[in-house]
């Protein structure tokens, strides 16, 4: 028996003049911008035709996938399935919003996801998903614009390629799509859409001397929350979720248990509660503010000053940038070209415990990370300032 072969096939447009022709050496001569996709005949003799794609390279990729599943004499045995975008987007939230509900996934990466897919549904919303190509793409990425139709940041547009790519992986997954179109498109996005440098610059030791001036400027709990930030890492969400039953200063313990986000209460990130083991600066810093509030036995220890209740976020960001300012430390590091915002802190954090000589070992388990290379690949940038220090510290 003939061994069975695919084919690529181009489909012209009615106004073409290689209308009638399918055959890939159509293309010469061609006035239109042509469709393709896969023909092969099944086990019956049946011509069988695959979904039309407007980009050749992914209607190769798929023609290469239907060879092999030829050779292993799979295709046939069940017919693919077909689903629109739209169809698909409305069942993956479904899966986004189950995984917040059981506190796998941040509510905020709900809204993230669901904004980007409402942008994508306006592009392909009722294009089948194996008829997304990568000049829809193009498409989709040319909604990234803001209200004067300029582009979006690169960090922007690239989160938005990241969320689709998520989607499509996803329909990958439950067999509604070959291959995910997007990570090829990517590939050719470098170059000309260039993701910014990972993480946030730390503060210098000057800049935080000035910065804690400012903070004392204002109410005190912004000031302490902040420096007990910088001594522990402890996030904004962990900073207002933290209660005094989960402080131990007899023993220099704190437990981080939840993180505050939106109102409410969840999980911390990860969902990993961590104990944090207080340097002599943190419990320092932990001690002196429970010098200003009194001994408490519950509550928030850093309650807000207005109501007594939880700190709001959004207030203590503010606090924070408005002593940036006060300070005359920019929102960006001179020299790293990294942004510095409230999670700087905690990037401060690593750099001291180094050069204060703690071990690793427990600036990863203060920090919550799963690896040292986070702690000090991502995490553990010192600033050009530092490293001069350093080399010009006397060891002896």
């Amino acid at each position: 028996m003939t061994p069975r072969k695919a084919s690529l096939r181009v489909a012209h447009a009615k106004a073409c003049a290689n209308a009638t022709q399918t055959a890939p050496d159509s293309l010469k001569g061609c006035t239109c911008k042509p469709s393709y996709y896969t023909l092969h005949r099944d086990r019956d003799g049946r011509v069988v035709k695959g979904s039309r794609v407007k980009d050749r390279g992914i209607a190769g990729q798929a023609l290469r996938a239907l060879q092999v599943e030829i050779d292993a004499g799979r295709v046939g045995l069940s017919k693919p399935k077909e689903l629109t975008f739209d169809r698909w987007v409305d069942r993956y939230l479904e899966i986004i919003e189950s995984r917040v509900r059981t506190g796998e996934l941040h509510p905020r990466t709900l809204t993230s996801y669901a904004g980007t897919l409402r942008r994508a549904r306006s592009v392909f919303g009722s294009l089948h998903l194996r008829e997304i190509g990568q000049s829809e793409i193009r498409d989709f990425l040319a909604t990234a614009v803001d209200a004067k139709g300029k582009p979006l940041a690169p960090a922007t547009r690239l989160q938005y390629l990241g969320e689709l790519s998520a989607c499509l992986s996803a329909a990958v997954d439950d067999d509604l799509l070959e291959i995910n179109p997007v990570p090829r498109f990517r590939k050719k996005l470098r170059g000309t859409v260039k993701a910014p440098k990972r993480g946030k610059a730390p503060f210098e030791d000057v800049e935080l001397e000035r910065l804690w001036t400012e903070l004392a400027k204002v109410e005190a709990v912004y000031l302490y929350a902040a420096r007990f930030s910088v001594e522990t890492g402890a996030r904004l969400g962990e900073l207002v979720a933290l209660d005094w039953p989960n402080v131990d200063l007899l023993n220099g313990k704190v437990r981080i248990e939840f993180q505050h986000s939106a109102g409410e209460m969840i999980d911390p990130k990860d969902r990993e509660v961590r104990m944090i083991y207080l340097t002599p600066h943190a419990r320092a810093v932990l001690e002196a503010w429970a010098g200003v509030v009194g001994a408490k036995d519950s509550g928030p220890v850093f309650p807000s000053p207005d109501t007594g209740g939880r700190l709001e976020r959004r207030q203590m960001q503010r606090r924070l940038d408005d002593a940036m300012t006060s300070a005359a430390i920019p929102k960006e590091h001179p020299d790293l070209r990294l942004p510095r915002s409230f999670h700087s802190l905690r990037y401060t954090t690593s750099v001291l415990m180094q050069r204060r000589g703690f071990h690793p070992r427990l600036i990863e388990a203060t920090l919550g990370h799963g690896s040292l290379e986070l702690t000090y690949g991502v995490y553990g940038g010192w600033t050009p300032d530092q490293l001069a220090a350093e080399a010009a510290r006397s060891v002896d």
